[in-house]
């Protein structure tokens, strides 16, 4: 399945491990626009720091988590060019009418005939399917007793 990861997602499953698995899931063919790629690489960081300190961890374990986070995301996401996307830009902005910034999302999705991977309502309008975690991992265990039979 082609998806389009939100960052408000991304960023989610990289803090814990049953996410970063499911990012590797080879079922998904997932990707980011170049611009969120850019958003995460910095509300990562600072959403480690804030899960680290409430769970106690030290400096240099939140320090590899973030590491391990950026691995993930470049070992499993394929960050597409803005140039690739820019072309649907107009488009994309007319049809981000709830959050006028997730636009690269749509466009982005609108370039790679692929859905949204999202778990917010921001998306619902734009013309392009959308997929919550909760869904997804459905048609992840079906797709599993399908592949067992």
């Amino acid at each position: 399945m082609r998806l389009v990861v939100d960052t408000s997602v991304l960023v989610g499953e990289l803090l814990r491990q049953a996410g970063r698995e499911r990012l590797r899931d080879n079922r998904l063919n997932l990707f980011l626009p170049e611009q969120m790629w850019r958003e995460t690489q910095w509300v990562l960081p600072a959403r480690i720091e804030q899960f680290g300190q409430r769970r106690g961890l030290s400096p240099t374990t939140q320090h590899d988590l973030v590491m391990t986070s950026l691995e993930a995301v470049t070992g499993n996401v394929d960050v597409v060019a803005e140039p690739i996307y820019m072309a649907r830009e107009n488009e994309a902005r007319a049809r981000s009418l709830r959050d006028p910034d997730g636009w690269p999302v749509v466009a982005c999705a609108l370039s790679l005939d692929a859905g949204v991977w999202t778990n917010d309502n921001d998306f619902l309008g734009t013309g392009v399917p959308t997929w919550t975690t909760a869904t997804l991992d459905l048609w992840l265990q079906r797709t599993d007793s399908t592949d067992e039979m």
